[in-house]
């Protein structure tokens, strides 16, 4: 079982790790964090404890929801765990410890209760202020102890309660208190030794549970509804892992437009599809679960992906999930029954300018046009109407021509005909005869012409010997 752990300054991680070792430490969890843990450790359980306040943006409610549609445990306790969890458990998230509960109580109700002001990640994010909700649990303790009274109490609270979440250290509480000299002489006398850190007591139980877990919790089903500000987050700010670096989701696509000398073609390729996607909608092209197994068919066959361990590696390595590997097999379905929708609509016209204008615009038409005209004089020349007369199977003239050409059939021969421009597969055969010809006919040229020049090389050698 796969645990990801987000700790900052509630405890110390040596601390956490002495509790729970096996699990992956994360800092404390910003905007998209929860997304990206789930991208690169796949994990089964999410532990939040700690996450950013005022510096980031916080870890948002709506990837929390989608975690737990995922089917990813969520626990929370001690500090922004503590929020979200009591905001998220109708849901299935899991509240753990004193601080959650009250929060679900309603006896907390400001999300400055838990929030301190902290170090960086070089010193272990050390605490530099009070949280609240521990003042709360100590001055408690001190009530309960006799060491102050009701009023007493109530005056440091209602003291730490008016200062900004960053500005609650002991001095200054006192201070903006007014405590004389004694009462807060005895207050610290009491905290040196009985002091209640409720954050780290919530996080350290949170811990110990995980650690005894053999199974993690099921939530229960419930229908998640991604909004547009969802999909900006899982699109674009996702982090991915690569290299041993993670970089933002976003970051890669601007990387591709800045240095790939193709990337017109492959952004001309991604916004095409996307339009065919919302056309099909238009026209009400659709496709079924035999059309997506198609395509997952011919997808693996071209990357040479032979078995589920194979395509599960080729989606692990390019970030993605097996429903969203489906979904863009899905889209390549409706993209290629589009395409199957137009072609009959053009009749015998078929694909053949559409084909000639790419060629044009790629630079690759006079080169195709030669190549095609030599095949035509070489036909006329040497095989006139016999070039008409395929005696081979389709099979075999298949077979031969992808392994003497760069050409490739990623599908059955009457559906890539079909695709790709041919009237009929027996338009196909004849087309793949020719080729055939053609190629035969130069390898035998080329071969008379090899054997022509060895005899005249052996004549040249004999002559220069009588000489």
């Amino acid at each position: 079982m796969k645990i990801c752990v987000f700790l900052g300054p509630t405890m110390p991680l040596a601390d956490a790790r002495a509790l729970l070792p096996d699990a992956i430490y994360l800092p404390p969890a910003a905007q998209a964090d929860v997304l990206s843990a789930m991208t690169i450790h796949r994990p089964d359980v999410i532990a939040l404890i700690d996450g950013v306040f005022g510096q980031s943006l916080s870890v948002w409610h709506k990837e929390i929801l989608f975690a737990l549609y995922s089917g990813v445990a969520v626990y929370g306790a001690s500090s922004m765990g503590a929020l979200r969890a009591a905001e998220c458990h109708p849901f299935g998230m899991v509240p753990v410890g004193e601080v959650a509960r009250q929060f679900i109580d309603g006896r907390l109700t400001g999300d400055d209760e838990v929030a301190l002001a902290h170090a960086g990640p070089e010193d272990d994010y050390f605490p530099l202020s009070e949280p609240l909700v521990n003042l709360r649990a100590s001055m408690a303790a001190a009530l309960a102890a006799g060491v102050v009274d009701v009023g007493l109490h109530d005056r440091v609270i209602a003291a730490a309660k008016r200062l900004y979440f960053t500005d609650r250290t002991r001095d200054r509480i006192w201070a903006d208190a007014r405590l004389t000299d004694a009462e807060a002489e005895r207050i610290d006398a009491f905290l040196a030794g009985g002091a209640v850190d409720q954050k780290r007591r919530d996080a350290e139980a949170l811990l110990i549970h995980l650690s005894s877990l053999i199974t993690p919790p099921r939530p229960a089903p419930f229908t998640f509804n991604a909004s547009h500000s969802f999909s900006v987050l899982y699109e674009r700010d996702r982090r991915v892992a690569h290299g041993g670096h993670s970089v933002p989701l976003s970051e890669i696509a601007s990387h591709a437009a800045l240095h790939r000398p193709d990337f017109a073609e492959i952004n001309k390729a991604a916004l095409g599809r996307l339009l065919t996607i919302q056309l099909a909608e238009v026209v009400g092209v659709t496709v079924d679960q035999a059309a997506v197994d198609s395509e997952v068919w011919r997808f693996c066959s071209t990357r040479r992906l032979g078995s589920p361990e194979a395509l599960a590696d080729w989606c692990n390595r390019n970030d993605l999930t097996d429903s969203e590997f489906t979904e863009l097999m899905h889209e390549l379905a409706v993209e290629r029954a589009m395409i199957r929708w137009l072609i009959p609509r053009r009749m015998l016209a078929r694909t053949t300018k559409p084909v000639l204008n790419e060629l044009r615009l790629r630079g690759l038409y006079e080169a195709t046009a030669e190549e095609a005209a030599l095949i035509e004089r070489v036909m006329a020349l040497h095989f006139g109407d016999n070039s008409q007369q395929p005696t081979e199977s389709l099979d075999e003239l298949i077979a031969d021509h992808l392994a003497h050409t760069n050409c490739r059939m990623d599908a059955p021969a009457d559906v890539w005909a079909n695709e790709n421009g041919f009237k009929d597969v027996l338009d196909l055969r004849i087309d793949l005869m020719r080729a055939k010809q053609v190629r035969d006919l130069f390898r035998r040229l080329a071969a008379e012409a090899e054997a022509a020049l060895g005899t005249a090389a052996e004549a040249l050698s004999e002559e220069e010997m009588q000489a």
